[in-house]
């Protein structure tokens, strides 16, 4: 009798757990419709991927469909704690004036106008953070902050990483360096603080980063090449080393590793 009364129990807890475990599988159902799109880039450049593949710039700036793939749901988590944790710690910085009395928070827009950089757009205001666009350079992007600190003006950068990752660098990585490089030439402003923060422990560290020129050379040639492309319908040839995460594999495998020019191809 005792065998079968724990039978039984047995049978109804798989029961339950089978109800809660298929809550939980529609609910990552739910995540991921919510977050997949048939959404096409705009046809400008974006800071974060100026040291990607000449070949997915191209892409992008023609307008070519990407790669329809669902958005894995732990990467949409981690997207949507760190833009939490940009808030938590943007407040932060904002109140960092009356408690030390050295840093002001910046209006983005009102600097804009106050220095007068006609090429730059404020596009919309999301929390603390502004969408901007430069007309001088097509490019889009999101500032996470600027302030008046200690006599000087910062372009802020947040950074929230693994515990791995935090721990395996003791500066910037090169395509932040590279993607807070954009940010210095549309806005003006040479130094960056990067702020990290470790998303496992919340543990921070910052590193100042003044954008040498050499930097915005680069930026400037890889705009002016990718453009050039645009213009003359030539696809750029492959950069191997930068596949991993590009968005435009489908359309890239048409057109081989070499350069590509399209009337002599057709």
């Amino acid at each position: 009798m005792k065998q079968f009364k724990k039978l039984a129990k047995m049978v109804q807890m798989e029961k339950s757990n089978q109800v809660a475990q298929q809550f939980v599988n529609d609910l990552l159902y739910t995540i991921e419709k919510e977050n997949t799109s048939d959404y096409i880039p705009t046809r400008s450049y974006k800071p974060s991927g100026i040291a990607g593949c000449k070949r997915g710039l191209y892409f992008q700036m023609i307008g070519a469909t990407p790669d329809a793939e669902p958005n894995s749901v732990n990467l949409v988590g981690i997207c949507e704690s760190g833009t939490d944790r940009h808030e938590v710690i943007q407040q932060y910085i904002q109140q960092m004036a009356i408690h030390t009395g050295n840093c002001k928070w910046i209006n983005v827009a009102d600097y804009i106008n106050k220095k007068g950089i006609k090429d730059l757009q404020v596009i919309s205001q999301v929390g603390n953070e502004t969408k901007l666009f430069s007309t001088f350079y097509n490019m889009r992007f999101m500032c996470d902050g600027l302030v008046f600190y200690k006599g000087e003006y910062y372009i802020i950068e947040i950074k929230t990483e693994s515990t791995h990752k935090y721990g395996s660098h003791e500066e910037p990585w090169p395509a932040h360096k590279l993607q807070a490089a954009c940010y210095s030439m549309c806005i003006g402003v040479p130094k960056v603080i990067f702020l990290y923060e470790n998303r496992d422990n919340c543990d921070k560290k910052g590193y100042l980063f003044e954008v040498p020129e050499a930097m915005k050379d680069k930026i400037g040639n890889t705009i002016a090449y990718v453009d050039n492309c645009v213009a003359h319908g030539t696809v750029p040839p492959k950069e191997l080393d930068k596949c991993t995460y590009c968005k435009y594999r489908g359309v890239c495998e048409r057109y081989g590793f070499e350069e590509y020019r399209m009337e002599t191809n057709k």
